[in-house]
């Protein structure tokens, strides 16, 4: 008999464990679904289903706010880990002239979700229109963290932010312990800016502590002065990026010797690929250190433009010299280095021509002026001198070494 009742209740209680079941299956299920039927199938089910309290909250919210608010506290009953109740509530009760217990709502809200997307849009929101901003860039932050798909909405508002001379400061706090996707965003800035000062504020006011700016952040910033034509900043910013052993090479002109990579940044040797060309720092004999530049051209025809460097040489007197082999070079004017002022600005110096072969390296050189005026930087250039077409046909190779510009003055 004992046996018998044992076996009642184990039969009992499955039964009502299989029924509980069900109602939260068919409740949840209903709470699933965005519309407002389902949301009312879901309560028949289950009366404190959380979900379905918290959608009904929300219907509520513009019509009947005393409705929505105890539709939701008892949503937050149901599921006090739920943020959005709380950032709702927020809102509510912020309408309602309750700030206080709104901001400890809002706080509570950032706690529980933080890397929840509309948790942390509507954070946001709410922390905005209470006036803190600070607590709004707080949550973008976390939101372009967490999800970088946002930054396309959210990369123009922050720039808004750096334009305005009023609101930049909101910025310090990222510009001293730079997040992740600060990068992305300064690449962004240095673009789309309107004013050369904002990109120098975002660059200039950011903390590295002893490590040089990354890369990406360089070159992004080194186009804008460029593109601005922001010469004496762009030179300044590019030479504080250079390592112990790379500040050796720097000079007038940078890296004549060829010792290191061509990097092609900044103000280092610039190489674009040619088709026919290969260019390249290459060990040889007679060389001063390890290597020198090396040329080799297949014999296509090729308006050839494509070694050259940026200068910022200040007005005076110089002098261009470096050492030279040609190695079999065909064509029917030759190689010249050239020095012009930027933005098609007037030629200040040309070297001799080279071609045909030497066995043994020589000097060439030649001396120039820098103008007083409109020539803030200029660019060295290797270039294939030619009028018509058969002039640009080229077969052979060339080393160039310990090229220098000293000043005379």
């Amino acid at each position: 008999m004992a046996r018998l009742g044992k076996g009642m209740l184990i039969l009992l209680l499955g039964s009502l464990l299989g029924w509980r079941i069900m109602v939260t299956g068919f409740s949840e299920y209903y709470a699933e679904q965005e519309e407002a039927e389902a949301m009312a199938g879901a309560l028949r089910w289950r009366e404190q289903q959380p979900e379905a309290l918290y959608q009904r909250g929300l219907d509520q919210f513009d019509r009947d706010p005393g409705a929505a608010e105890r539709l939701l506290q008892a949503a937050a009953w149901a599921n006090p880990t739920d943020a959005r109740v709380y950032l709702v509530l927020a809102y509510l009760w912020a309408a309602d002239g309750r700030q206080q217990a709104a901001i400890g709502l809002a706080e509570l809200a950032d706690t529980l979700g933080p890397l929840r997307s509309p948790v942390l849009i509507g954070s946001a929101d709410f922390w905005q229109s209470q006036g803190r901003l600070d607590r709004m860039l707080a949550r973008w932050s976390v939101l372009l963290r967490t999800r970088p798909a946002f930054a396309s909405k959210l990369h123009p508002l922050l720039l808004g932010f750096a334009e305005d001379l009023d609101r930049r400061e909101l910025l310090k706090p990222l510009l001293e312990n730079p997040p992740d996707w600060w990068d992305a965003f300064f690449a962004y800035a240095a673009r789309e800016a309107k004013q050369t000062d904002t990109v120098l504020f975002l660059y200039q006011g950011r903390q590295r502590g002893d490590e040089p700016p990354s890369e990406s952040e360089q070159g992004a910033y080194l186009d804008r002065l460029w593109r601005d034509a922001r010469w004496s900043e762009a030179y300044q910013a590019w030479r504080d990026g250079l390592d112990k052993r790379e500040a050796r090479e720097l000079d007038n002109l940078y890296n004549g010797g060829f010792e290191l990579p061509l990097t092609g940044a900044g103000f280092d040797w610039r190489t674009p690929p040619l088709r026919g060309v290969v260019v390249e720092a290459a060990p040889t004999y007679g060389v001063r250190g390890d290597k020198a530049l090396h040329l080799v051209f297949d014999g296509q025809r090729v308006r050839f433009q494509h070694v050259f460097q940026y200068l910022v040489l200040k007005p005076g007197h110089y002098r261009l010299q470096g050492r030279v082999r040609p190695d079999g070079l065909r064509t029917e004017r030759g190689l010249q280095w050239r020095l012009r002022c930027v933005s098609d600005g007037p030629l200040l110096a040309e070297s001799e021509r080279f071609l045909g072969s030497d066995a043994f390296w020589r000097t060439f050189a030649v001396e120039f002026a820098v103008p007083e005026t409109d020539c803030p930087a200029q660019v060295l250039q290797l270039e294939l001198e030619g009028r018509a077409g058969l002039d640009f046909e080229i077969q052979g190779g060339i080393w160039f070494d310990d090229l220098a510009v000293t000043s005379q003055d």
